[in-house]
C-alpha cells in the first residue's frame, strides 16, 4: 500500500511539473492569444482523443437528455477555461495567472456549498479566508504598479469557472474527462477559427512550440495526473499543484527574465500556504 501511494505521488508531481511549463510555452509562441488558443484547442483535441480511445471508458455514452445537457455545459466550462488561461498569461505576469489558478480549489468548494449541498470544513473556509487575501493582493498590484488588469481579470475568471467545473466534474464523477478535454478543445479550434481570418499565418517556431505543448506537455501532464487519482486522494493531488504555482515563474525567470512582482510573490505564498492548509489534515488522517 505504501509503495503504491508513493507511486501515485510521483505520478501526480511529475504530471504537474510538466503543467508548469505551460505559461513559458504561451510565451515563446509569441503570436496573438486567438491563434495560440487555436492551435492548443486543436492539438490537445487530436492528443486527448487519442488517450481516450485507449481508455477503459471509451464507450461512455449519456444516458438521457439532462446527462447530455450537463456534459456539453461541461465542455464549454473546459473551453472557456482553455481560452481564459491564455488570454491571462498574454495581458499580464504569468505569475499572476497561476496564482489566479491555484484559488480554483477553493472557488469548487464554495460551488460545491450552493450546488452540491457539502458543508465547508473550518480548515477549508480559513484556507479560502488567507487565499483569498492573496488574491486581493495580486489583484490590487496590478491597480497600481503593473496595470495588468485586463490579464488578472482573465485569471479571476478562469479561477471561477474551474472551480465550477471542478464542481460539475465532482457531480457527474462517471462523465470521461479525456473526452472532455478532447472535446473542448475542438470548440476552442473552432470558435477562434471562426472569429480569426489570420489563423493559419504563423511561422514554423510558433508552430513548433504550440506543437509541444498540444501533442506533449498537456497530454502527458493529464495522463499522469488522472493516473495518480487511482493511488491518492484529491486532497494530495491539490497539494501537488503548488508545483505549478512556484515552478511556471521560475521558468520564465530563467529562460525568458520576466521577474515575478514582488507583490505576486506574497500573494502566491498566502495562496500556497491555503492549500497546504486545506491538505494537510485529510492527507493525516488517512494515513492514520
Amino acid at each position: 500500500m505504501k509503495d503504491i501511494r508513493i507511486q501515485g505521488m510521483l505520478l501526480a508531481a511529475l504530471g504537474v511539473f510538466i503543467i508548469s511549463f505551460d505559461a513559458l510555452l504561451v510565451r515563446l509562441a509569441n503570436v496573438d492569444a486567438s491563434v495560440i488558443s487555436f492551435y492548443r484547442g486543436l492539438f490537445m483535441g487530436i492528443s486527448m482523443l487519442i488517450l481516450f480511445k485507449r481508455s477503459s471508458n471509451k464507450s461512455w455514452l449519456p444516458v438521457n437528455k439532462r446527462e447530455f445537457m450537463n456534459f456539453a455545459f461541461v465542455i464549454q466550462l473546459s473551453a472557456l477555461g482553455t481560452c481564459l488561461f491564455v488570454f491571462s498569461v498574454k495581458y499580464t505576469a504569468a505569475a499572476n495567472t497561476v496564482v489566479l489558478l491555484a484559488t480554483s480549489s477553493f472557488f469548487a468548494a464554495i460551488f460545491s456549498y450552493f450546488l452540491l449541498k457539502e458543508k465547508i470544513q473550518k480548515r477549508t473556509l480559513l484556507a479560502i479566508v488567507v487565499s483569498f487575501i492573496g488574491v486581493f493582493i495580486v489583484f490590487g498590484n496590478s491597480f497600481t504598479i503593473t496595470g495588468n488588469i485586463l490579464g488578472d481579470m482573465f485569471g479571476v475568471a478562469l479561477a471561477v469557472t474551474m472551480g465550477l467545473e471542478l464542481t460539475m466534474l465532482r457531480k457527474y464523477a462517471h462523465f470521461p474527462t479525456m473526452l472532455i478535454i478532447s472535446l473542448s478543445g475542438f470548440l476552442v479550434a473552432a470558435v477562434m477559427f471562426a472569429f480569426n481570418d489570420k489563423i493559419f499565418d504563423i511561422s514554423l517556431e510558433t508552430l513548433f512550440w504550440l506543437s509541444i505543448m498540444g501533442f506533449i506537455q498537456i497530454p502527458f501532464a493529464m495522463y499522469f495526473i488522472f493516473i495518480s487519482t487511482k493511488y491518492i486522494t484529491s486532497a494530495e493531488v491539490s497539494l501537488f499543484s503548488t508545483i505549478e504555482t512556484t515552478m511556471a515563474p521560475i521558468w520564465l525567470w530563467i529562460f525568458l527574465n520576466e521577474i515575478p512582482p514582488k507583490m505576486t510573490i506574497i500573494g502566491g505564498s498566502l495562496v500556497v500556504c491555503a492549500i497546504f492548509i486545506n491538505a494537510l489534515p485529510s492527507i493525516l488522517k488517512r494515513k492514520s
